[in-house]
This record gives C-alpha cells, structure tokens and sequence, in this order.
C-alpha cells in the first residue's frame, strides 16, 4: 500500500503514513498540533489489469498506519510511540523568610568589632607615632653631621637669635644676658629689634603663581611675592632670612613660626674663600652634580602636634637664584626652584631676606692682656734660662 509523506505545517516535522489517513485530522507526533494529512488521488488502474489483476485485494480490516520515520514501524498496525515533554515552571521560588533576631545579631557583633579595632588601632598608631617623633628629635639633637645635624645646627642658632621663643627640642630659647668686664650689658645679636626685622617686607607684592617645570631654560621668575607649592599644599612663605650654620650660610623661606615652620625650603650656600655674602647669581640645571651645586631642603608638618619631615636633594632640581647687595642687614632676591618629587613642589617669586649674624661670644670668658714686656723683665727672664737651661714662666 502507498504511503503519504508530508511535513507538519507548524513545527516542520517529516511525517509518513498509509493513503487512508488522507483527508483526515490527526495530531503531530512532535508538536502535538492538529493537522490534516493531504490527499493523494489513487493511480487508474487500467481496464485490462483491473479485470485480470491476479494480486489479490488487501483486506478490508488492516488499519492505517502512521509514522514519522518508516524505521518507526514495527509492522502493520503498529503506533509510534509518544513523548512525553517535559514541563518548566519558569515562576521564581518564593523568598525565603529571614529571622530578625539573626540579623540583629550580625549587625551588633560587625559594630562591636570595628569599635574595638578602632580603639586598639587608634592607641597602637598613636604610640608609634611618638616614637618615631622621639626618635627624630633625638637624632636631630645627637646628631653632628648630616641633614639632621644641619637642622639641630639651624635651630640651635635660632635659640641664641630668637628671644623668648621655644625650640623643637623643648628648651627655652630666650637670649642670654652677656655681661662685660664692667658690668654693662652688651647687645644680643638677633635681639628685639632684629627678630621683627625677619618679617619679609614684601608682603604687600602680589602672588603671581608659580609654573613647576625641571627644565631650567623655561623657568620664569614672577614679579610678585614669592610663592608655589610645597608638600601638595600652597606655601606662600611669611619670612625669609639668612641664618650662618656651620660653614654654609642658609637662605630659608619659611611659612609659620621661626622655630618651628610648618613649611621651609631651605638652600645651603658655600661661600668662596674671601667671598661676601651677596650679588651671587645661580643656574643649576637637574642634570648638574658635585661641590658646586647647594643641598636644597624641603620642611613640612603633616600634622602640627608632631615634629616636621624633610628631605634633602643634591642634585635633579632646577634652580634659579639672584641676591642682591647687602643693604642694612638685608638681601633682596629672586628665585625659582622647581623640586623632582612626586608632588611637583615649586616656590618662585621676589623675597627679601634677613642677614642674620652668628651670636658673640660670651664675655665673662676674656682673655689675660697682654703685656709689653719691659727690659727689667727680659733681663731676667735671660739670666733664669741660663741658669736653669729652661724658659722662664710666669
């Protein structure tokens, strides 16, 4: 018996089944649609083969049989077997109900934690911290060469310079009273009267900001009052002076207190055999290095209650200074320096700076005059050596 082959209209699936299903609804074996299998017209069988066809007729009761693959049939009569498909509840699970107790819980042992790391971390910080002050100050007081002995040296000076001002280490550094032979007070060096003059007078100039930059050839220096940035911070400094310490004489741009600056810039400068201070002119590029080029310092406080930071460069900077004449006690002089630190710290600008002069010596300690010797003397002096073969003593 033929077979009618077709496809379902809905899901695509090859179907094959017997010339009977023709013309009759049926459900898709796949997508489980209604369809209606096609007709096929019968071939005409011709007169002579229908009148003499020996093939005998096919019973009146085989069934029709339906496919989707003929390797599905198993034999007359036979149904291909059903899938069953499976079903997907797509709807979300419902939440699932939390205890309150439970995160309250959480909640209050996360807070009691962080409170007592805070309290613990806050006292283990802060006794580091004093003792990393502790230790710079004593470096800085025992130390007698090097950065820290050049910044105890400068406030050292400070303490015989600046009357009833306190040091970073602690002491007074009121002035001493000095008393001659006659008992006269003589004068302090760096007294009253010198201590106001420190002030910078130009601070009526404007600010004119500075322009960081390492390349010398570029570097401009503004017309106004000295200023930039120091530390990631603005520095427009309040004082500018020189003060002597040890063989260097240092100019220092300083913003808050004297004794204790919470921003510095601080340049060593050597002087020549015989040579002043003033008129210098320098031009140091970052690729110079050796003895002609000045230490340059930078100062900062990152908190006021603690001891400052610094740091020192010998070289990569780029610096620009002009001093004027000594006039009166006091240097007019421009200047630009540009620092190779990641905070690009730069100062430029017009300053006026305070000569400062190293304290006298005490006068309680003199010297014995000496005294013209007289022939009566030298007389005898000669008889004594010849007798006793030494020098005679007094």
């Amino acid at each position: 018996m033929a077979d009618i082959k077709f496809a379902c209209p809905n899901c695509g699936q090859h179907i094959t089944c017997d010339v009977l299903w023709g013309g009759h609804q049926l459900d898709c074996p796949s997508c489980k649609n209604p369809l209606v299998v096609p007709a096929q017209a019968a071939p005409q069988e011709s007169a002579q083969v229908s009148a003499r066809s020996l093939a005998p007729k096919p019973p009146a009761t085989v069934e029709a049989r339906l496919a989707t693959n003929p390797a599905h049939a198993a034999g007359p009569g036979a149904q291909a077997p059903q899938r069953n498909i499976p079903i997907r509840n797509l709807t979300a699970p419902p939440p699932k109900k939390k205890n309150p107790l439970v995160t309250y819980g959480v909640g209050t042992l996360v807070v009691a934690a962080l409170g007592v790391g805070c309290y613990y971390g806050y006292g283990f910080v802060s006794h580091m911290q004093d003792k990393v002050t502790t230790a710079t100050n004593d470096a800085a007081k025992n130390s007698d060469g090097g950065e820290a002995g050049h910044i105890a040296s400068l406030y050292k000076t400070l303490n015989a310079t600046e009357p009833g001002r306190i040091a970073a280490s602690g002491n007074s550094a009121g002035p001493r009273q000095r008393r001659s032979g006659v008992g006269q007070e003589i004068p302090v060096a760096g007294g009253a009267d010198a201590g106001a003059a420190t002030t910078n007078v130009a601070d009526a100039q404007p600010l004119i900001p500075a322009v960081w930059t390492l390349d010398i050839t570029k570097a401009r220096i503004p017309s106004g009052r000295a200023n930039g940035t120091l530390a990631g911070t603005n520095f427009v400094p309040d004082t500018a002076r020189i003060d002597p310490v040890g063989t260097a004489h240092v100019l220092r741009l300083l913003q808050g207190q004297v004794t204790s600056p919470d921003h510095e810039v601080l340049v060593y400068l050597h002087l020549k055999a015989g040579e002043t201070l003033g008129g210098q002119t320098l031009n140091i590029s970052q690729d110079m290095s050796g003895t002609g080029v000045p230490q340059v310092t930078k100062l900062w406080k990152n908190n006021p209650r603690f001891a400052p930071q610094y740091k020192s460069f010998k070289s990569g900077y780029a610096m620009r200074l002009e001093l004027g004449q000594n006039a009166d006690g006091s240097i007019p002089g421009k200047i630009f320096l540009a620092l190779p630190d990641p905070e690009q710290s730069v100062v430029a600008g017009n300053f006026k700076a305070s000569l400062i002069t190293n304290a006298p010596v005490d006068a309680t300690v003199q010297a014995a005059p000496v005294m013209a010797p007289t022939p009566a003397s030298t007389a005898a002096d000669a008889a004594w050596q010849a007798r006793y073969g030494v020098r005679r003593t007094q």
